[in-house]
């Protein structure tokens, strides 16, 4: 874990932006070889959403 920790505080903002776009088009990616992703319900991926983004929240605004 170490590791991984020195490895990440060498990344700068670019890096970190260009992380997120090619989540983005890796996800673009999949939704176009599998259309049928498009079919789920919104509000299931509106709940994936929140689940994924409550650790991140707790820990850059409530954890002291």
């Amino acid at each position: 874990m170490e590791f991984i920790k020195s490895k990440v505080k060498q990344l700068d903002w670019i890096d970190i932006g260009l992380i997120k776009w090619s989540c983005i088009a890796l996800g673009i990616l999949l939704v176009m070889l599998f259309p049928e992703i498009l079919n789920i319900d919104i509000w299931l991926i509106v709940a994936i959403i929140v689940i994924l983004a409550l650790r991140p929240t707790y820990r850059v605004y409530i954890k002291k």
